[in-house]
Parts: structure tokens; C-alpha cells; sequence
């Protein structure tokens, strides 16, 4: 067997370190520390927190400790053990998706039509419990550790009563989620065909988002429809509900769907 590169190595004997000095401490909750006990001794787990933060051990502990909280003492209901059987059809009618192209930086796309969505059946808060699985499964995918993942929403189709589902709340439980508990770097965030009476929602949110995030975080009106998007990204690559040209069948990744 080939030996691990040495920045690996010595990475993970450092994160190793660090786990040890926290259970000694006693810090947080039993839950968070009886989770970190159990991946302490999953080096693909440990290692996969040391790719998809460079290779920093300091920023992988810390990224690991937040999903640790996040899941057992800030957001527990979010978490589920297994997909709820009403959520495949999520997949299945094209609101939540996967692409299997790359852009030009290797990087996966994934992406929300939020039209599609009815929130009066499932809550905003239940679509994250979703995205949680989904993301779960992305972490196996070389490509996202290595390269990070696009999110697009295209919201056209989306009304009063899909923005009035966007608490404050929601959307920092999404962003502590998805940005700073799991190890797959947001390389960009696009919020497409966005109605002009609902930039209300950026507003509220961008006071709590880094200087990088904010940086990340891309919001395009109804009036410019897919066009900063593909400033970025060649509608060749993009299904035709991103204002591409390919088939959304195709060009979807339903092997990783079904394998949620």
C-alpha cells in the first residue's frame, strides 16, 4: 500500500491531537464528544476534513467540531438518520439536483428550481434536513473535496409564498449548515431570476455572512435572467432550466440521486 503523502500524515497525526486535547477537556455536550470520539478513529473521515480544508489541520478540527454542534446542540432536528421516503420526489420533479459536468475549475454544480417547490408541503426547514443527505453523499466525490461545489437557485416560478418561508432563522441555519459545518468549499453561490420585491431577503442575511461569503454570495434579478451565470459558466454545460442547452435528464446525476 502506497504511504500517505506527508502533509497528510502529518495532518491528520495533528487533527488527531487536537481531538485528543478536547475530549480531555470535557468541552460541550456528551453527544459532540462521544461523536468526535467515534471519528477519531475513522482516519478516511479525519482525512477527508484535512483535503477539503487545504490540508489545514487547525481549519479541519474546526470545521469538524462545528458539525459536531451543529448537529447535536444547535440544529438536532435537522438531522435525520435516513431520507424520509417523502422526500425523493424532491429529487425526482427536478427542485433539488445534482449536474454531472464540471466547470472549468473541476468544480460540481448543484442547484435548487425553486418554482418547483410547494413550502406549504415541505417547510424550509425540512429542505435543509434534505440537503443534509445530499451533502453527505457529495463528501464521497473527489471532486467536490478537491474543488468545491457551485450552488445555483434559479427562482423563477417563486412567489410571496415561497419568500415568506424565508425566516431569518432559516436562512443562518442554512449558512451555519452548509458553509461552515462540512468540508466542501462554496466556491459560489448564485441566486438567479430573483424578484426585485424579494432582495429584501440578501439584505437581511448579508450582515451575518463573511467577507468571503459575501463575496461568494451572487444574487442576479428577473430582468438579467441566467446571464451572470453564464458569464461564469458556458450554457454548454448548463440543462435548459439554467438557461442552458443540454437536457435536464442528461445532464443530471441520477446515480448520485438515487444512491442518497
Amino acid at each position: 500500500m502506497e504511504a500517505a503523502p506527508r502533509e497528510e500524515r502529518d495532518g491528520l497525526k495533528e487533527l488527531k491531537s487536537s481531538i485528543t486535547e478536547f475530549l480531555r477537556s470535557g468541552e460541550s455536550s456528551l453527544a459532540v464528544r462521544e461523536f468526535i470520539s467515534s471519528v477519531s478513529e475513522n482516519d478516511l473521515k479525519l482525512v477527508t476534513y484535512l483535503k477539503g480544508r487545504k490540508y489545514s489541520p487547525n481549519h479541519a478540527w474546526e470545521t469538524l467540531l462545528r458539525y459536531a454542534e451543529v448537529r447535536f446542540n444547535e440544529y438536532p432536528e435537522v438531522f435525520s438518520e435516513a431520507l424520509p421516503d417523502g422526500f425523493l420526489p424532491l429529487f425526482k420533479t427536478g427542485v433539488m439536483g445534482f449536474l454531472k459536468t464540471r466547470d472549468d475549475l473541476g468544480r460540481r454544480i448543484v442547484y435548487f428550481n425553486g418554482g418547483k417547490w410547494e413550502p406549504s408541503e415541505i417547510s424550509l426547514e425540512q429542505m435543509t434536513s434534505a440537503a443534509t443527505h445530499f451533502i453527505d453523499r457529495l463528501m464521497l466525490d473527489e471532486d467536490v473535496i478537491n474543488n468545491g461545489v457551485i450552488i445555483v437557485q434559479n427562482c423563477t416560478g417563486m412567489g410571496m409564498k415561497h419568500f415568506k418561508a424565508y425566516s431569518l432563522r432559516g436562512m443562518l441555519q442554512q449558512i451555519n449548515i452548509f458553509c461552515y459545518a462540512y468540508p466542501v468549499k462554496v466556491k459560489a453561490c448564485y441566486y438567479l431570476n430573483v424578484p426585485f420585491y424579494a432582495l429584501y431577503l440578501h439584505k437581511l442575511v448579508k450582515p451575518f455572512l463573511s467577507k468571503k461569503l459575501k463575496e461568494r454570495f451572487i444574487v442576479s434579478t428577473t430582468d438579467r435572467q441566467f446571464e451572470v451565470l453564464h458569464e461564469n459558466i458556458s450554457p454548454k454545460l448548463l440543462p435548459k432550466l439554467l438557461g442552458g442547452v443540454c437536457d435536464n435528464d442528461e445532464v443530471t446525476d441520477w446515480d448520485l440521486l438515487y444512491n442518497l
